[in-house]
């Protein structure tokens, strides 16, 4: 294979290789602290190339080895279905870097699933097709589909990382800078609901194959895979929410909090254990609220979301909370236990909730006939 890799540069100012230094070389392949060596090149091309010359990356590794066929059917893929760590590790690959294994079946693996995202096989033509013009929905699903590849690629960096969990990886920030339309939030939403279903039949030890595939992760690094996907999961619920709150088509009145909590359902008193409830109004723009079902005995935690930082009544729903923070315990003795709450700031009161022993579940966010609202902020 000829290591002789040409790529038109981005001509990166003087200033930026002074700090960030030049194209990272292999001369003596990295032993000690592979993964974070590997990250930092990682890192040097995301600021001095993009998806054009990882293309280009991919063609030129095709290309030294061989497969043309594969160079003629990439030319009908969009920018969007090409990873730019895929062309990182190609050009990493033909400067010197010698790939372990692992990193080489990596590689193959995510050269074909870009190679079969393409359906149509490509053939030979003499005349010049017709090229439909894309409709709206069509550009929806590109945008759909070139997150779904960032977002592949951030964890593929986080895998070479040694999957350790950091501030760094934050998948929402990639949802926020392509826009992506929230109703095709869901298609990605569902795609790593999948990967997170694989990694815990890992952790459980259920499939025998799956488990061997995944041998070469420690179980601190299969727990911190599994909070990843469950941070993407997660963000996609985060996103939608604030797509929710930003969408303002055009200036309107603001709505008194008590018409927009009108037909809010609540229970004004619920004299067994002398509690009278805040009105409904109290939950519009908070921040945190603590709720209770009179009838099925349950202590709701009301949390905002992090990126919305509060919460509002539509209709009969809470919106704009946390679906993860947000919980509910069933109490077996309300009447001792609910004095923590309603008589303690909110430190007491979220330790008085933890100490509860009891099963943690998620909230519908629905107003009922049975609900307390005992105290919000």
């Amino acid at each position: 294979m000829s290591t002789t890799f040409k790529i038109k540069l981005l001509n990166p100012r003087s200033s930026d290789t002074n700090i960030l230094g030049m194209e990272p070389t292999w001369q003596v392949q990295p032993t000690e602290y592979r993964a974070s060596r590997l990250s930092k090149a990682f890192s040097w091309y995301n600021y001095f190339y993009g998806k054009k010359d990882a293309r280009d990356m991919i063609v030129n590794y095709l290309e030294a080895h061989d497969r043309r066929a594969d160079v003629r059917l990439l030319k009908g893929i969009p920018d969007s279905a090409i990873r730019l760590t895929t062309g990182w590790l190609c050009r990493m690959s033909m400067v010197g870097l010698e790939l372990h294994d692992a990193e080489q079946l990596k590689l193959q693996n995510q050269l074909r699933e870009i190679l079969d995202s393409k359906q149509a096989e490509v053939t030979e033509v003499t005349e010049e097709p017709a090229v439909a013009k894309p409709n709206i929905q069509d550009r929806l699903r590109e945008k759909a589909s070139e997150c779904n590849g960032e977002l592949d690629g951030m964890f593929d960096e986080f895998m070479l990382s040694g999957a350790k969990m950091t501030a760094d990886f934050k998948p929402v920030t990639i949802m926020r800078g392509l826009n992506v339309a929230p109703q095709m939030i869901s298609q990605i939403a569902d795609n790593w609901k999948r990967k997170l279903a694989e990694f815990e039949a890992v952790a459980e030890g259920k499939d025998a194959q799956l488990v061997e595939a995944y041998s070469y992760l420690s179980k601190i690094q299969l727990r911190n895979v599994i909070k990843f996907c469950e941070a993407v999961v997660n963000d996609c619920g985060a996103y939608v929410q604030i797509k929710k709150v930003e969408r303002k088509p055009r200036k309107v009145r603001a709505v008194p909090p008590e018409k927009r909590a009108a037909k809010f359902k609540m229970q004004a008193e619920f004299a067994e254990l002398k509690l009278k409830s805040q009105p409904a109004a109290s939950l519009v723009d908070k921040a945190e609220a603590w709720l209770y079902d009179s009838k099925k005995r349950k202590l709701i935690h009301l949390v905002a979301d992090s990126h919305t930082q509060a919460f509002t009544v539509k209709n009969n729903s809470v919106i704009g909370f946390s679906t993860v923070e947000t919980m509910q315990k069933t109490l077996r003795k309300p009447a001792e236990q609910l004095k923590g709450i309603i008589g303690a700031g909110k430190p007491a009161a979220r330790k008085a909730f933890k100490d509860i022993k009891a099963t943690e579940t998620a909230w519908n966010a629905r107003g009922t006939e049975n609900l307390i609202i005992l105290k919000s902020w």
